[in-house]
């Protein structure tokens, strides 16, 4: 029996010297993830009317204005204007109109001094804008063509539209 007991000790001793294979270990951390949302912001500013002021009904008249559009910084936007509330959708024509709609003159507002570039649905939208987070200029050139007969005080009121 001893001999038995001696066979086993001689093998747990001979398992004990044997090479161990070396166990896996880990550590661990953590990392905070935070943010603060915030909601993209756009504000349209016009500086004045385009004010033709006085103008013969035989004379074609220019005036300009201009408006401020402040984005949010990297915010892609678009610009549009409206035909304002008298325009002809049948005739793609703006009109000043008097109180009682019975004087009309028409009128076109550009985007550029050359009067090449159209605002409102005749024309094209500006787009592929980017906000910077400040106030950027543009500008409203107008012409109120000529109208002979047409008489007194006529106006408009055109939307402009900042898309983001």
């Amino acid at each position: 029996m001893k001999v038995r007991q001696y066979i086993i000790a001689a093998s747990a001793l001979l398992l004990a010297a044997l090479p161990m294979q070396a166990q896996a270990a880990t550590a661990t951390g953590q990392i905070n993830v935070t943010a603060t949302t915030v909601a993209a912001t756009a504000s349209v500013i016009v500086a004045g009317p385009v004010a033709f002021g006085t103008a013969f009904d035989t004379v074609t008249a220019v005036a300009n204005s201009s408006f401020n559009v402040t984005v949010t910084n990297a915010l892609p936007y678009s610009i549009s204007m409206d035909g304002g509330a008298n325009f002809n959708a049948a005739l793609s024509k703006s009109f000043l109109k008097d109180a009682g709609g019975l004087n009309a003159r028409e009128y076109v507002l550009y985007q550029d001094a050359a009067n090449t570039l159209i605002w409102g649905p005749a024309g094209t939208a500006v787009t592929g804008l980017t906000g910077t987070g400040l106030a950027q200029t543009y500008n409203v050139f107008g012409s109120l063509l000529a109208a002979p007969g047409t008489t007194g005080a006529v106006s408009d009121v055109v939307t402009i539209t900042v898309t983001y």
